[in-house]
């Protein structure tokens, strides 16, 4: 594999002015497990981008695969022998402790995060290079193009990038470039991790999130370039997305007993409504106005949902199969914040304390291909 030089470090930049060092030098780190069937197109089009090649490397972290998704990487390492292609293991299997892992062996001015089902625009990591430069955030990033591989996950993207599927977050619905709570997938300064420490090791979920709640903690910013896009690949079966909504919902309450005043109106509003419905519910054998509330209550949120999914589907997806991913990113959602804040953080999962290693401590060891 071909060799590079180091970057310059901050102190030495200012006296190196070669015409090559005005070009950040870019790291890619991309966590993965089980993800040979979405990572050749994601690699692929990371190597196609026109960035200079010698200021760019990718960092490949696998969760120890057994769905041959290292084969994959390996081929296509062997079809771009020019490129600066790493492969990293984590044993620990989750992203958390990978992110942490190539954020460590990366020698980049700017840390690219990056995600196996995802596929970059052309253009990608010069929007984010640029857009770190004009705005000055910490952290930037940019619009979620969802793309089912399956009808109902085309169902999935619809719902997803509509209002009632993401409230007002700009990654899912758009919007003008400024400065927001989280991006997804973010482009970060180096020096972010040196002032706040990396990545939540105990955070199953919810870790990018928690992640930009301490950038904006320390005085610096999130911000979003909808000229930053990518192609995302969202869960394609009920199962699936009820799974990973109910996740987010159990450990989005972890986020919030770490930094209290995170909690955004979006994030609060279904299971507000849930539980709700679960005090109408309860109270109905004892009171008629209770009854009403409930049907009413519940009326109302099928017509909502009904007519935005009549709005937005289109073949493959049909209506009922955006209303069924409506519901499970509610209830979802609702279902594994409630039983987080019922069972004190001890069911169906157990919390553990925040794990935030520091940006200098050493790393655990890991094997390197």
């Amino acid at each position: 594999m071909k060799q590079t030089a180091p970057p310059p470090t901050a102190a030495s930049a200012t006296a190196d002015r070669r015409p090559a060092a005005t070009v950040p030098w870019v790291s890619v780190v991309l966590p993965i497990r089980n993800e040979a069937g979405h990572i050749e197109a994601c690699l692929e089009r990371l190597l196609a981008q026109d960035y200079p090649r010698d200021r760019l490397e990718i960092l490949v972290v696998d969760g120890r695969s057994d769905d041959g998704t290292r084969e994959v990487v390996e081929r296509v390492r062997a079809r771009h022998p020019e490129a600066e292609l790493r492969l990293l293991d984590n044993p620990r299997r989750t992203v958390p402790p990978a992110l942490n892992i190539g954020i460590r062996a990366a020698r980049g001015d700017v840390i690219v995060r990056m995600d196996g089902h995802a596929v970059p625009a052309d253009g990608y990591l010069k929007a984010c290079v640029a857009a770190l430069a004009r705005s000055g955030a910490a952290n930037v990033g940019g619009v979620v193009v969802a793309s089912g591989a399956t009808p109902f996950g085309e169902a999935v993207a619809l719902a997803t990038q509509h209002p009632l599927g993401a409230g007002d977050a700009k990654h899912r619905i758009g919007g003008a470039a400024g400065d927001v709570d989280t991006v997804p997938f973010g482009a970060f300064r180096r020096d972010v991790f040196e002032r706040v420490g990396l990545f939540d090791e105990s955070l199953v979920r919810n870790r990018d999130y928690e992640f930009n709640v301490r950038i904006r903690a320390v005085g610096e910013r999130v911000h979003f370039d909808p000229a930053i896009r990518f192609a995302y690949t969202p869960r394609g079966s009920v199962r699936a997305l009820g799974s990973q909504y109910f996740q987010y919902g159990w450990w989005k309450v972890e986020t919030v007993r770490r930094h209290p005043t995170s909690l955004r109106w979006r994030q609060a509003v279904p299971p507000t409504f849930v539980l709700g419905l679960v005090v109408l519910l309860l109270a109905s054998p004892w009171t008629p106005v209770a009854v009403v509330g409930l049907l009413l209550a519940l009326a109302a949120y099928l017509g909502a949902i009904a007519v935005a999914a009549g709005r937005v589907a289109r073949p493959p997806a049909t209506v009922g199969g955006v209303l069924v991913a409506f519901v499970l990113i509610h209830f979802g959602f609702s279902l594994g914040f409630l039983l987080n804040v019922a069972s004190r953080g001890t069911y169906p999962y157990r919390a553990r304390p925040p794990e935030v290693p520091r940006f200098g401590d050493p790393a655990p060891a890991e094997a390197a291909s």
